[in-house]
C-alpha cells in the first residue's frame, strides 16, 4: 500500500492527538500495511513454507546457532540443575522495572545461567522427522515462528564472579564465548541513553538481544520481521520474570544508538542487529520504592 492511500485511511480519524499527523512519512505504518497477509500473498508465501517440509531444508534450518571458534567457553551446564522454586503468579505480581541498583553486588554463574538457559536456551531437542541425519531441532521456552529462532543473545558483565567483559550465549552447549575483556560501562553509557532515568552502571550486567532477519525471511518474508519482533518481545518478558524469580530487578533500555551498539558487538548491523537491552541487577530497595 502506497502511503498516499494509508493517509487517507487514516484523515478521517484525526483528532488533537490522534490521526493522520501521527502517520505521515511513517515507516512502521508503511511496512505494517504492506505486510499484511491477503489472499494473494497467503497463497504467494505458501510456497516458501512448503519448502521447508523438504528434510534438507529443515536440518539446515533447524540449526540456528551462531558460535565464534577458537574462544574461551565458560560451560554454564552445572549451574542449571540447581532448582529455584518460585511461584509463577507470585513472580508475576512482583515483576517491576527497577531503575536503581546495588552497585556492590556480583552476579553469581547461577543467576546467569538461569537467565540465559531458561529464556534461550536448548531445552528440548527432537530429531528431524523424515531425515537420516543425526541432527535435531533444539527447542525453546518462548515461542518461534517456524521453530527458526531468529534471535542471538550476548552478555556484557559489570560485576560478577568471572571476568568482567563481553560474552556471547551459545544456547545449543548453554555456555558462554569470551569475546572481549574489560570493564565496558563507561563505553555503553555513551551509546546507551539510561540516566538519569535508569542508572546502568550500578547494575551487574546488561543483555543486548539481536535478531538475524534472513533466518525468518527465507521463510515467510517481509511477514518475518513481524515475528522477529515479537520474539524479542517473548525473550524480554522471559528474562525479566526470572530476574525477578532470582530475586534480581531488570529493566528494557530503548534509548540507545543502535549502529553504535552493534560496532561494540562487532556485527554488521544489517544482517544482524541490535533488538533489544536490558540491565540486570540486584535491587537497591531504598532507591526503588517510589516506583512500587
Amino acid at each position: 500500500m502506497i502511503m498516499k492511500k494509508l493517509k487517507q485511511r487514516y484523515s478521517q480519524k484525526d483528532g488533537s492527538m490522534y490521526g493522520e499527523r501521527n502517520i505521515q512519512e511513517s515507516l512502521a505504518m508503511l511496512y505494517h500495511e504492506n505486510s499484511k497477509f491477503t489472499d494473494y500473498t497467503i497463497r504467494e508465501q505458501g510456497g516458501k513454507i512448503a519448502a521447508f517440509n523438504n528434510p534438507y531444508v529443515a536440518e539446515r534450518s533447524a540449526q540456528p546457532f551462531k558460535c565464534y571458534p577458537n574462544h574461551e567457553i565458560i560451560d554454564l551446564n552445572d549451574y542449571v540443575k540447581l532448582k529455584n522454586n518460585s511461584n509463577l503468579f507470585q513472580v508475576l505480581n512482583r515483576r517491576r522495572s527497577n531503575r536503581n541498583f546495588d552497585e556492590n553486588y556480583k552476579i553469581s554463574l547461577f543467576e546467569i545461567s538461569n537467565l540465559l538457559y531458561q529464556s534461550y536456551g536448548v531445552t528440548k531437542k527432537a530429531k528431524i522427522s523424515e531425515s537420516d541425519v543425526e541432527g535435531h531441532i533444539g527447542f525453546r521456552n518462548v515461542p518461534s515462528g517456524g521453530g527458526l529462532y531468529p534471535l542471538e543473545v550476548y552478555i556484557v558483565l559489570f560485576n560478577s564472579h568471572i571476568e568482567n567483559g563481553l560474552y556471547h550465549y551459545r544456547p545449543d552447549i548453554n555456555a558462554l564465548e569470551l569475546l572481549k575483556i574489560g570493564d565496558f560501562s563507561e563505553d555503553l553509557n555513551k551509546i546507551i541513553q539510561a540516566e538519569p532515568y535508569v542508572n546502568m552502571k550500578s547494575g551487574s550486567c546488561i543483555i543486548l538481544t539481536t535478531g538475524i532477519i534472513e533466518r525468518l525471511i527465507i521463510k515467510y518474508g517481509d511477514r518475518g520481521y513481524r515475528f522477529l519482533m515479537q520474539e524479542v518481545g517473548f525473550v524480554a518478558q522471559t528474562i525479566s520474570l526470572l530476574a525477578e524469580a532470582l530475586h534480581l530487578g531488570s529493566c528494557m533500555l530503548g534509548g540507545y544508538h543502535d549502529d553504535k551498539v552493534n560496532e561494540f558487538l562487532e556485527i554488521d548491523g544489517v544482517f544482524e542487529t541490535i533488538n533489544n537491552i536490558i540491565v540486570i541487577g540486584k535491587r537497591n530497595e531504598n532507591l526503588n520504592r517510589e516506583y512500587e
